[in-house]
């Protein structure tokens, strides 16, 4: 397997991801990421978890996908709501980052 397959792979994993998430279906969610572990990464600790909280990843994982942008201030809503922290979106994100990063010394 060379690079572009598994770039391949990758692409795939996460377009079909994508899908799954936009119909908010826990189990389809856990199915999909356990039958791709290796593409899957974070998002296999839901495995070993109750649907319950495996919901909870798919949530934080809608709220992390730019592609899922119009899905962010549902999710966002939906983790609020059970008092639990939600990771960062982009536009919660926008701004910030390396714009320091290229800040002048003082004097210099």
């Amino acid at each position: 397997m060379d690079e572009l397959d598994i770039e391949k792979g990758y692409a795939n994993f996460h377009r079909k991801l994508n899908r799954i998430l936009r119909k908010k279906e826990v189990k389809a969610f856990k199915a999909h990421v356990a039958a791709h572990p290796m593409q899957a990464g974070r998002l296999s600790h839901c495995l070993g978890l109750s649907d319950e909280l495996a919901e909870v990843g798919m949530y934080k994982a809608i709220v992390v996908r730019s592609a899922l942008r119009d899905l962010h201030p549902e999710a966002v809503d939906w983790l609020k709501k059970r008092g639990i922290d939600f990771p960062a979106t982009q536009s919660r994100n926008r701004g910030r980052g390396r714009r320091n990063t290229f800040r002048r010394k003082k004097g210099g």
